[in-house]
């Protein structure tokens, strides 16, 4: 293996303040696009809603809940492609980042895009069907799966680094507590 870039998301304050920025502008973008869809799928009439501290405190802890599945799913598809290998959880207080990786574990492309889409797929798709089920409101809706998909930002980056930076070749990459390593496969490989 030969080990092409070290993106380093957690020792380049530069990187994470884009990233938190790119949040904020995902939050924003998110709301417009999820409002569009909870308007058309179940329309109302009330275009303002209130927000008292009990939906407020429901929400941060729905939000922590999301927050600890969304990690557990990035676990689950890790394991799912490599059974053998140790599942590390974590965060990164000073950049509040939470974080699953695989230490020492190679995935390929398909697999790591995978492995970073699988949360937002996942929450999009159920807090959608909640909705159209009419287990949550207009603004819960609105709220958890725009904050939940705008907390995606960093999975995001992946899949753009993956997709765009890296995207020709044959790669390996492995996620680690701080970022992504990304390795090409020896030439004569069988």
């Amino acid at each position: 293996m030969i080990l092409v870039d070290k993106v380093d998301i957690m020792g380049n304050k530069r990187l994470v303040l884009w990233l938190n920025l790119l949040a904020l502008l995902l939050f924003l973008l998110f709301c417009c696009l999820f409002s569009t869809f909870a308007f058309w799928l179940r329309p109302t009439r009330q275009l303002v809603f209130e927000l008292d501290l009990k939906d407020l405190l429901l929400l941060i802890g729905a939000m922590l809940l999301i927050l600890v599945i969304h990690e557990l799913i990035h676990g689950l598809f890790f394991k799912w492609f490599k059974p053998e290998n140790k599942i590390k959880f974590g965060i990164k207080w000073k950049s509040g980042m939470a974080y699953a990786i695989s230490p020492g574990s190679l995935y390929s492309r398909r697999q790591m895009l995978v492995i970073g889409l699988a949360p937002f797929v996942f929450w999009t798709l159920v807090l959608s069907l909640l909705f159209a089920a009419h287990f949550i409101s207009h603004p819960t809706y609105i709220g958890l799966v725009s904050l939940h998909a705008a907390g995606c930002a960093g999975d995001f980056y992946y899949v753009w680094l993956l997709l765009v930076k890296y995207a020709r070749g044959d790669i390996l990459a492995e996620d680690t507590a701080t970022g992504l390593l990304i390795y090409r496969p020896s030439e004569g490989r069988d």
